[in-house]
């Protein structure tokens, strides 16, 4: 399936329901954003289990909002963007009992979807896959989404190929400003989040594996800030459950863990699918959700990370 399958989907969807991850950041919305506005004259709905806190501060900075699904909406397609599995979905899986065709759009691996149509690819963020679906739009709101999504997927560009550089060139355009897509993803210090980093790293473990530091702890919020500060203070893998969402697993490496062979993606669908949960994601950030038994399954990660990082 290509490209093209995916545009003759769109162009033949009436009523489209656009499913996001459940907690959408910005990759997820920021795709979901450009093909609504891309579908002139049509029903397009985007409905997802919950939005993370970088996702809200983009929607609020492009005037966009994102509402619960209309009792008694009946699509007769459903556009499936950043997302690997059902599971992922949350409480949006329900959604998939209705008669209605399915479309994928997923820089995943893998994907466990039984799509009509399906534009998938390795690619650094899932905003540059829309790129390629919805081609060349003057839309200034859908660029920005793109491009938000694109540094949020990329820690900011920082892992960002080639291919990503060309696709950001071609977005931006003569009429963005790169700065303002930037401070549009800014990430202030609020007392919220002081309080939260705070008990992050009360509660931290630091295991030590010759010249790597791996850090576990557990939060109930601002997983990709925490995540994010706690690999600056020096960690090359943190690991976070999140007490909050109880059954949610997150992790995230450096390059340094990366050269090293460890593939986040591929330890936390291994460990998620022997816990009874799922999991996926890309080498440097993964995560999982709906474990049987979190603390075993935290150890799981832990023992398999320590293993490729000591060389086993």
């Amino acid at each position: 399936m290509s490209i093209e399958d995916v545009r003759l989907f769109l162009e033949k969807s009436h009523k489209l329901l656009i499913l996001c991850h459940s907690n959408a950041d910005p990759d997820a919305l920021g795709c979901a954003i450009a093909i609504r506005r891309s579908l002139d004259g049509k029903q397009a709905i985007i409905s997802c289990d919950g939005i993370s806190k970088p996702a809200k501060m983009m929607l609020e900075e492009l005037g966009e909002s994102i509402g619960p699904c209309p009792e008694g909406f009946s699509p007769d397609s459903i556009l499936i963007v950043d997302t690997s599995s059902p599971e992922l979905l949350g409480e949006c899986k329900r959604y998939l009992d209705q008669n209605a065709s399915i479309c994928v759009i997923d820089h995943h691996s893998t994907t466990t979807f039984n799509a009509k149509a399906a534009y998938r690819e390795a690619r650094s963020s899932n905003c540059e896959l829309v790129w390629d679906v919805i081609g060349h739009t003057d839309d200034i709101v859908s660029r920005k989404a793109l491009l938000a999504g694109i540094l949020a997927d990329t820690g900011h560009l920082k892992f960002a190929t080639r291919e990503t550089l060309r696709t950001v060139y071609e977005i931006l355009g003569e009429d963005i400003i790169f700065e303002e897509v930037f401070a549009m993803m800014k990430d202030d210090l609020d007392l919220s989040k002081k309080i939260a980093l705070m008990k992050a790293l009360q509660r931290m473990k630091v295991t030590r594996v010759g010249d790597f530091m791996i850090i576990k702890t557990k939060i109930g919020a601002y997983e990709s800030f925490i995540s994010k500060n706690l690999l600056a203070i020096g960690a090359d893998v943190v690991v976070i459950v999140n007490e909050k969402k109880g059954e949610r697993i997150i992790a995230r490496a450096k390059r340094s863990a990366l050269d090293r062979g460890v593939d986040l993606s591929k330890i936390m669908k291994e460990v998620g699918e022997a816990y009874g949960g799922d999991g996926g994601g890309h080498p440097p950030a993964a995560g999982m959700i709906g474990v049987e038994n979190y603390k075993e399954a935290t150890e799981e990660i832990m023992k398999r990370i320590s293993g490729i990082l000591r060389g086993h």
